[in-house]
């Protein structure tokens, strides 16, 4: 059974704030199947978007120098 509130100790090594509420995305039929194949879909997304945004952000920063 799950705890009240999610389950926290899951992320305590990567020291990050979840948002109150999961966003919600659809996929290309071929990048669904990839992910949900995944054993830890979930890490696996939040990992993906966080390396683009930094990724985004370092362009960001160039353009502006």
């Amino acid at each position: 059974m799950a705890k009240e509130g999610g389950n926290p100790q899951k992320f305590v090594k990567h020291r990050m704030e979840l948002a109150a509420s999961p966003l919600a995305i659809r996929l290309p039929v071929e990048v669904d199947k990839y992910v949900r194949s995944l054993p830890d879909k979930s890490e696996w997304v939040r990992n993906a978007i966080m390396a683009q945004m930094e990724r985004d952000l370092k362009a960001q920063q160039q353009d502006a120098s």
